[in-house]
């Protein structure tokens, strides 16, 4: 009884001292973060909750329907710690008439409206240690930024108000944190979301980027491309969306020389095999971005081995046609190319005669379990050849065919040891039926022989 009483008196002490500190931390904090109520005598009820004295259905803002689920909001900030102005009724002003209310009148405004907080290192390690704090300095390098800036200078500048901002990709009012799948910026959201702009033709008419047109087609194609299909489809988050190739605040198209980098973020080994051939050069000394060269940028299909050689509508015939050479492409090329898809078309023969002849042997029950775990190993070099093709040379790719070659061939051999022995098997066991049937057969004659058992008399 008095160790449940002293618990009780200890933890009513700690509340009472709770209390004491809460004033010290601030209106934001002590409202409770999980409800939509704001403190009593808070000036913005009067016009943005409903049953407010000033109270209209034409307020652009409802508290209860627009705040309740805003990551601000969750954590404790509420409408005067964006916008300022007096949070209580005795020194409220009339936006217009308060110079201390943070009016957002220009898009132009609102980089550093949102800055103001994001960027302040200390401000932001309350709510997140780890939260980077240069997004606005990033913003004004993207192709956003320096369009929106540009559209504010000179005179008669009149502001671009197509031009993507904060709000545009985050929202205004009921902001979600990144990692909820709601969020316009959410891994499988961001695409739909850059969409929004990029997908109209109307707003993206006349705009360009190093005097190409930037064109409205783009989602569709990363839709149907292989990291779209990855993505949106088979739920695989690593693969690439928008982002990942542009970045995020500091959103721009790679340049030229920068492609592979950006490409090889994911594809490392590609990436590393492409830097150390002469081909990088030349296709920078041409003007061709790289990777994007022979995969494409935003619809990028599955590659296959048909894209390889000269054979009409393989991508090494657009430049290395020996009627018709492109961007100096030599004819030593073409012949590489065509060696190198030469070997991978053998190795894949060689595979898929391994897995019939495995196929059968399981299907006449024999034990290839051994031979077919191996197989694995020629899909291995299979695909590490694809790989060395980005080296542009058929040494290091026909190094990884011999390799996948030897496999198939021990396993093509085990294969068909498996197949004789069945084979074996079959030969003895009629050989072996031969003397059985005889046996039988003379057990049968000679109890025919025999005749039928004398009856046995039994006396009375």
């Amino acid at each position: 009884m008095m160790g449940s009483f002293r618990r009780r008196v200890v933890v009513g002490l700690m509340l009472v001292a709770g209390c004491a500190w809460l004033p010290a931390w601030g209106w934001a904090q002590v409202v409770d973060k999980g409800k939509s109520a704001l403190p009593e005598g808070y000036s913005c009820s009067l016009c943005h909750t409903k049953g407010g004295e000033l109270w209209s259905e034409g307020t652009p803002l409802a508290v209860e329907k627009d705040l309740v689920g805003d990551v601000h909001w969750q954590k404790g900030l509420r409408c005067h710690d964006c916008h300022g102005g007096s949070p209580k009724l005795e020194g409220f002003k009339n936006h217009r008439n308060d110079p201390g209310f943070r009016h957002l009148r220009l898009r132009a405004d609102i980089p550093a409206f949102c800055g103001r907080c994001h960027s302040n290192i200390e401000y932001m390690r309350q709510y997140a240690p780890s939260a980077r704090t240069d997004q606005e300095a990033e913003y004004w390098t993207s192709g956003h930024g320096k369009h929106l800036k540009a559209s504010t200078e000179g005179k008669n500048a009149v502001v671009d108000r197509a031009v993507a901002t904060c709000v545009d990709c985050h929202g205004g009012h009921g902001i979600l944190a990144v990692k909820d799948s709601g969020c316009g910026v959410y891994r499988t959201r961001v695409a739909s979301t850059c969409a929004r702009c990029h997908s109209d033709e109307k707003r993206m008419a006349g705009r360009t980027y190093r005097g190409r047109p930037l064109g409205h087609q783009q989602y569709e194609q990363w839709r149907q491309s292989v990291h779209g299909q990855a993505l949106m489809e088979k739920g695989d988050l690593s693969a690439a969306t928008c982002n990942n190739c542009h970045g995020n605040h500091g959103a721009m198209p790679p340049g030229v020389v920068s492609v592979a980098n950006a490409c090889g973020t994911c594809h490392g080994k590609i990436s590393k095999l492409f830097a150390e051939t002469r081909m990088k050069h030349k296709f920078e000394q041409v003007a061709l971005p790289g990777c994007a060269t022979c995969h494409g940028n935003h619809l990028i299909r599955h590659p296959t081995d048909e894209m390889l050689g000269i054979e009409s509508g393989a991508v090494c015939s657009k430049c290395h046609n020996p009627d018709n050479p492109q961007y100096g492409a030599t004819v030593a090329g073409a012949e590489a190319a065509r060696t190198i898809r030469s070997g991978l078309d053998k190795l894949r023969r060689e595979i898929d005669e391994a897995k019939d002849k495995i196929r059968e042997a399981e299907r006449l029950g024999m034990e290839v379990r051994g031979p077919r775990f191996d197989l694995r190993q020629a899909f291995d070099a299979l695909t590490n050849a694809r790989t060395e093709v980005h080296s542009f040379s058929p040494g290091p790719a026909e190094k990884a065919l011999d390799q996948g070659l030897k496999v198939t061939s021990s396993v093509k051999t085990r294969a068909d040891e498996a197949l004789r022995e069945h084979a074996y098997r079959r030969v003895w066991l009629a050989a072996s039926l031969l003397p059985i049937l005889l046996v039988v057969g003379l057990l049968l004659l000679t109890i025919r022989s025999l005749g039928p058992p004398a009856a046995s008399h039994r006396p009375e």
